[in-house]
């Protein structure tokens, strides 16, 4: 980044394009988060462009960031909206608690699915050779019907 180039155009103000630029989004979706609150409208220079000063381009980029944590659009209001009670820290905290603890739910679910599929697999390779070429009841954990249906 040109630093001189910066901070001359925070001072005018950043314009939409720069500002998506800057932080590697799209104009359209920084008048998205305009539109629904999670940045406030910019101020307007004689021509209609948007105009973003520092405290704008700094929420802009704590939007594109907690956005880059994989966070929905509720979520980051969340952690946006000043509640008094609780810190921006303390709200994504809680958020990033929640999210660990059901990925750890979700990788124990698919551990188990995992462990059952390598049962499965197994018991369908240890197949006798004397069953039917089209015999998968072991894959199915069950007794073998199919020498009876023969």
């Amino acid at each position: 980044m040109n630093t001189a180039r910066d901070s001359a155009v925070t001072e005018r103000g950043m314009r939409i394009g720069e500002l998506a630029k800057l932080l590697g989004t799209t104009a359209k979706t920084l008048r998205f988060y305009e539109s629904i609150g999670l940045l406030g409208p910019a101020p307007r220079s004689a021509s209609s462009y948007r105009l973003y000063g520092s405290e704008a381009v700094a929420s802009a980029r704590l939007v594109i960031g907690l956005r880059h944590l994989e966070l929905t659009i509720p979520e980051v209001q969340h952690v946006m909206h000043e509640d008094g009670q609780t810190t921006r820290r303390q709200r994504l905290l809680s958020l990033m608690d929640e999210r660990l603890r059901n990925m750890e739910l979700d990788l124990s679910v698919l551990q188990g699915r995992c462990e059952d599929l390598s049962a499965r697999h197994a018991a369908l390779l240890a197949t006798p050779r004397q069953r039917p070429p089209q015999c998968v009841c072991d894959a199915l954990l069950r007794p073998c019907s199919c020498l009876k249906a023969n």
